[in-house]
This record gives C-alpha cells, sequence and structure tokens, in this order.
C-alpha cells in the first residue's frame, strides 16, 4: 500500500518540522508501513509539491490541516483527486477536529481525523475498505457524511516512537532554527512535545485543545523524553532544543525529574520552552537552569487587565507578568513574549498600553500578532457576528478579521498599530543594538528575513 503524508505549510517557516505528520509516519513504520512525506515548507509552488507527489500512485494520502493553510490544504486535495481520482484523501489536525462536517462538505475530501492521529490513521489503514470499524473518524458514503465513535486518546505516550524527522529536509529546517536566537544564533535545534494537553481555558485555544487531546494532560517518562533528546543529538548533532508543550511546568515534580535525568545524563546542551506568568517558580527555574534551561516564551498578549479577564479569559494577571520577568532576569533567563492587537472592543488606548507595557517589560524578543478567532473556539463563538473574514483567509501575522464598528478599531488602523509596536519595541534603546548585532551576523541574517516576513 502506497501512503502518503502532506504538511502544506509554503509560508512562514519557522525551523521546526511537523511534528504532527512525522508522529504518525514514525507510528506507520512501527508497524510495518512505508509512508512519504511531501512538506512544502521549502517548496516555492504548487507545481514543486504536484511534481513530487505524481512520481507515485497512493492508495491514500493525509493532509495536515491548520486553520491557517485551509485553502492550500484543499486545493492540493483538489489536485490529487482530480490526477488520481482512486486516491484516498484524509484530513487531520486540529481544522478537521472542530470542523469535521464543513470540511467533509469539500467534495475533494473523503475523510477526517478528529483528534490525535497516530492510532486514528493506523486502523483507517488497516480499515480503509471498511471505515465504519475505524474509531475517531467522520467520512462519507453515499453521499451522507457518517461519525465514528470518538478515538481513545494514546495513554502512554512513550509507547510512541520518535518523529520521522528523516522524511523531512531536517538541514534546512536546523538553517532556518530561529527560537534560541537571542541566546546564540549559532545554535542547532529541534522542537519536543514532552506532554500533550492543557487545563486551562483561555478563550482563543479552547475548546480547540480539549477536543484534539482530551481534558487531562498526558505526559511522557522523564527517562523517555531524556531518550529522545540524546537520540537527536547522536543523529543530528544537535546541541539545543525547544519543549514546544503549552504549558510545560505544570507538574513541578514531574519537571524537577526531567531536570534530574537531563543532568544525570549531562547532556551539555541548552534549550528552551513555554512558561506561564502565574507559575514561573523562582526555585524550580534556578533548577531548571542547572539543567540547560536559557530562555522561556511567556504569551502574556494584553497590556490590558480587562482584555485578559473579560475577551481571553487568561486567568492571569499584570502582576504576575511582571513578577516572573523579574524572576527570570534575576536568573539571567532569555525571555519572549507573545502579545495579541485587536481583541473585539479593544481600544486605540489600551493597544498602546499593551505597546508601553511590552516596552517597559525587560525581556529580550517580542512577537505582535492580530488577534484571530479560530473556528470553534470560545472566542470565535462569542464573536462570530463581528468576523468580516472568510476562514480560508485567517492569518494572525498579517489579516484583521472584525469588521470596523462602533466597538472595534479599522483593519487599516490595526495593521498600522501592529507595525508600530513592532517598530517601537526593537528601535528603543533596551532592544536595538542587540538585534541589530543579531541581525548582522550571517548566521542569522537569513532568519532574520524569515521573521520579517511575518509583518
Amino acid at each position: 500500500m502506497k501512503i502518503g503524508l502532506v504538511f502544506p505549510r509554503f509560508k512562514y517557516p519557522s525551523g521546526d518540522p511537523p511534528l504532527g505528520v512525522t508522529y504518525i509516519a514514525s507510528n506507520l513504520r512501527k508497524n510495518g508501513y512505508d509512508v512519504e512525506i511531501f512538506d512544502a515548507t521549502f517548496m516555492k509552488s504548487y507545481e514543486h509539491l504536484y511534481s513530487q507527489i505524481q512520481k507515485s500512485k497512493f492508495d491514500i494520502i493525509g493532509i495536515s490541516l491548520m486553520t491557517t493553510l485551509l485553502q492550500d490544504s484543499l486545493n492540493i486535495a483538489k489536485w490529487i483527486k482530480k490526477n488520481s481520482p482512486g486516491t484516498l484523501v484524509v484530513f487531520g489536525g486540529p481544522h478537521p477536529t472542530v470542523m469535521p462536517k464543513e470540511v467533509l462538505e469539500n467534495p475533494e475530501v473523503d475523510a477526517v481525523c478528529i483528534g490525535e492521529a497516530e492510532q486514528t490513521f493506523l486502523d483507517l489503514i488497516k480499515n480503509i475498505n471498511n471505515l465504519k470499524k475505524v474509531k475517531g473518524i467522520a467520512y462519507k458514503e453515499n453521499g451522507d457524511i457518517i461519525f465514528n465513535d470518538p478515538q481513545i486518546p494514546i495513554e502512554n505516550l512513550d509507547s510512541l516512537p520518535f518523529p520521522a524527522f528523516d522524511l523531512v529536509d531536517m538541514k534546512k529546517y536546523f538553517e532556518i532554527w530561529f527560537q534560541l536566537d537571542s541566546v546564540s544564533p549559532n545554535l542547532k535545534g529541534l522542537g519536543i512535545i514532552s506532554s500533550r494537553g492543557c487545563p486551562f481555558n483561555c478563550s482563543y485555544c479552547q475548546p480547540t485543545l480539549f477536543k484534539l487531546f482530551g481534558k487531562n494532560i498526558r505526559k511522557r517518562s522523564p527517562k523517555n523524553i531524556v531518550k529522545e533528546i540524546i537520540h537527536w543529538k547522536e543523529k543530528y548533532n544537535i546541541n539545543a532544543w525547544l519543549f514546544a508543550d503549552d504549558t510545560f511546568t505544570f507538574d513541578k515534580e514531574w519537571v524537577y525529574k526531567i531536570c534530574d535525568e537531563i543532568i544525570a545524563n549531562d547532556l551539555n546542551l541548552v534549550w528552551g520552552c513555554n512558561g506561564r506568568a502565574n507559575l514561573i517558580d523562582e526555585q524550580l527555574y534556578k533548577y531548571m537552569k542547572q539543567a540547560g534551561l536559557r530562555k522561556v516564551f511567556i504569551g502574556v498578549e494584553s497590556g490590558s487587565q480587562r482584555i485578559l479577564d473579560q475577551i481571553y479569559q487568561k486567568q492571569i494577571k499584570i502582576e504576575d507578568v511582571t513578577k516572573s520577568v523579574n524572576i527570570l532576569n534575576k536568573l539571567n533567563i532569555k525571555i519572549q513574549a507573545y502579545f495579541m492587537l485587536g481583541a473585539p472592543t479593544e481600544t486605540e488606548e489600551e493597544i498602546n498600553k499593551t505597546i508601553s507595557f511590552a516596552k517597559q517589560l525587560k525581556i529580550d524578543e517580542a512577537t505582535f500578532s492580530i488577534t484571530t478567532p479560530l473556528p470553534c473556539t470560545y472566542l470565535y463563538e462569542k464573536t462570530k457576528h463581528f468576523i468580516e473574514k472568510e476562514i480560508s483567509e485567517f492569518d494572525y501575522y498579517k489579516t484583521p478579521v472584525y469588521r470596523k464598528n462602533k466597538d472595534q478599531i479599522s483593519p487599516k488602523r490595526l495593521d498600522y498599530l501592529k507595525k508600530k509596536a513592532l517598530l517601537s519595541f526593537y528601535l528603543s534603546h533596551n532592544h536595538f543594538m542587540p538585534v541589530m548585532k543579531q541581525f548582522l551576523q550571517l548566521t542569522s541574517l537569513k532568519k532574520s528575513i524569515l521573521k520579517l516576513k511575518r509583518f
């Protein structure tokens, strides 16, 4: 059986290989199936991708789909059906998980995987001629959309083989991996997932994460995590990594054990993780630094407590952010903060407050994206009557989606404020020289240009 997986990211490469499709591929290989990955990240056109796919005739092709990749995914599926009508086209990922019926209404899509797909896609392949036996999918039969029973989340994450990174162009990914550039632009690293799920209720993420991974956080064992890090160190000679978990430090005892394992194995590598402003404990992070932690990413989102509480349901206080930044600065750990501009009802005064707050914080990097209500999130359901853009146009780097009204800033003005935020932050006296020094190094020039393309 010929199996293909497509990751349709033609823009905004980040240096992170696609964990979803590489995990699915590795699980298929573990069970005796051959699989190819078609990663559009470094392809310049549809034609380039199509020329690769048409070299073989596939029985089934899975396409990984985030909302921001919707139109590209549908275009690819349409081409596959036109050129190989007998190929079963299956969509998976966050978007089909929350909008399975809408995705299946496209004639070029035969089935969707709902939730995490390693076991589901394997079962689908085993039962390709009898889809009613496959848990965790929806599919079309005689013009009707059929929903099967849900798939049970994989409880033992250690049972999954490490991602099949050998099926994507890791050399190119390493060249543009910029996540820890503020630590050193010469680091060679990749992303690792050590847990699945998030217990928090932020309106721009939930309930999508609940639907993808369930409400319980499932964690890999510290030994399995460090075994993977050692594997990539030996295979690719990495000297850094990033824990890509949504909330890495939710279970402090588990994090301590991971650090114990890192220190015991004397890895001599540096790493970063996502941190939550109200969960940054000085004693824990001091030990994490001893184990190699050098950078933390914090979702601050807004400098307005009203926006944090009423719109984002973030469950953090402005004071938590300031306290966390002070702790990390005391430990000499680099900080990157995420901000969103243009929330429903957010005033220009509140946006300027966020910009000022970002500049006041002693942080190394900041990103300013446009508030984008991804489908079926609490934010989307609450504000969909304000949305003027089609879902296929959603792009949180460049496209405001809310129409102007008495409570909403115009898209044109919001675009101006986003550029103002970026420029005023990086041109301030605290950040200009470090950024210029980093930008002018040959090793980071290409990566810096890729970052700028998002703005």
